[in-house]
């Protein structure tokens, strides 16, 4: 198999792994990206440098290749050889001859039983944050060549992307649970429709007040609300109109008994400040209105 068949393979490999991660590991994406990226290159050897954000130090995480299961090196200053030239200013290194290269040392740009010809390193990002360096020594072919950086920095990208997308998964996750978890507990009801008037969110306390039995979300809100369908007209007037209302009151029937419900609206925008539906939050009054 040719060069470019092998990378074409690699990057295949690579997309195939990066779509079967469901839960990001930064670091540990980081050190098998490296084994994926050394392989298709023909490295004889490869480090993974974690960049530490606090002490913005390099620090050796992960190697590849002749004596990789060394002891761990000492951190890496910005601008301390090849691999800390990278940290410094977030570019890559493409270096045909190490020796003769002035930010060549050899501390730092060497693996434990290789000799150190040929370089190239590539900054990694998540976002726009720094996180570290892919450092790969020696090709078992040739040099290194620009189409070898292109490859990397290709590789480097997607895992980035994914990474990110993991992380804003994550995150979503767990603001969604937070956010259902206060909703669950609220001891008034709230209820929210999107755009076209279909239920988004219904609490368990909106369940038990309004007596509603079934699936509720995805559906429009009159077949929700059928059983006080003053209720579905305020959140459809709320949408049309735009504005909202703050302590009005609604008489309604349960069963053949009079209810009163106080309610106030208000309008969900999303993260463009777009309107994006209306919400209602409510308590049933009627004992109070009774004492009064």
């Amino acid at each position: 198999m040719s060069g470019e068949d092998r990378k074409l393979a690699s990057l295949y490999d690579v997309l195939e792994f990066l779509d079967s991660l469901r839960e990001s590991n930064e670091i540990k994406v980081w050190s098998r990206m490296l084994e994926k990226t050394a392989a298709a290159l023909g490295a004889e050897a490869a480090v993974y440098f974690y960049h530490d954000p606090i002490s913005h130090q390099l620090v050796s995480f992960h190697a590849i290749g002749a004596g990789s299961q060394a002891p761990a090196r000492a951190p890496v200053e910005p601008g301390e050889g090849l691999a800390g030239w990278v940290s410094k200013f977030h570019e890559p290194a493409l270096v045909a001859d190490a020796a003769g290269d002035g930010r060549f040392k050899l501390s730092v740009d060497s693996a434990p039983g290789v000799g150190t010809r040929t370089v190239l390193a590539a900054p990694l990002f998540v976002n726009l944050d720094f996180v570290g360096v892919f450092e790969f020594i020696n090709k078992t072919e040739g040099m290194f060549t620009s189409e070898d950086l292109r490859f990397v920095k290709t590789t480097v990208q997607q895992t980035s992307h994914t990474i990110r997308r993991l992380q804003l998964d994550s995150m979503v996750n767990r603001v969604t649970t937070y956010n259902s978890s206060i909703l669950d507990n609220l001891s008034g009801g709230f209820l929210a429709v999107d755009l076209q008037g279909r239920i988004m969110i219904c609490n368990p306390a909106a369940r038990q007040m309004l007596s509603i039995a079934g699936e509720a979300t995805d559906r429009p809100v009159e077949q929700v609300l059928h059983r006080i369908p003053q209720l579905a007209g305020v959140l459809r007037r709320t949408l049309s109109t735009k504005q909202t209302v703050k302590r009005e009151d609604i008489h309604w029937e349960l069963e053949g008994r009079p209810r009163v419900l106080g309610y106030s609206t208000l309008l969900i925008k999303d993260t463009h400040g777009q309107l994006a539906g209306a919400g209602i939050t409510f308590q049933d009054i009627t004992a109070h209105q009774k004492s009064a």
